[in-house]
């Protein structure tokens, strides 16, 4: 069971809105191949994160809005169909 300063510092983190480590790992990725799709998988085999936590940080920075989804397409390491993600660039 997680022990309150964990717990506690998981509700400051969600309350202050900043990007976790990984997240920002992620996203610093994405940010350097910008014109690349990634799966969740590729990202996992690329960044070394393993893939659970990749899965919630996509899901984060999506909602955040700062990466998008994109069409679907094979995934380089599974086969499978996916929505691969890419770095959301801002808006002029």
């Amino acid at each position: 069971m997680p022990s309150s300063t964990s717990i506690d510092n998981y509700h400051e983190h969600r309350r202050s809105g900043e990007l976790g480590a990984q997240a920002k790992a992620i996203l610093d990725f994405l940010k350097k191949h910008p014109n690349k799709n990634w799966s969740r998988a590729e990202i996992e085999r690329a960044t070394g994160i393993r893939l659970s936590s990749v899965c919630g940080r996509v899901n984060e920075l999506t909602s955040k809005g700062l990466i998008t989804d994109r069409p679907e397409r094979p995934c380089g390491v599974t086969g499978k169909t996916i929505r691969p993600v890419r770095f959301k660039r801002p808006e002029h």
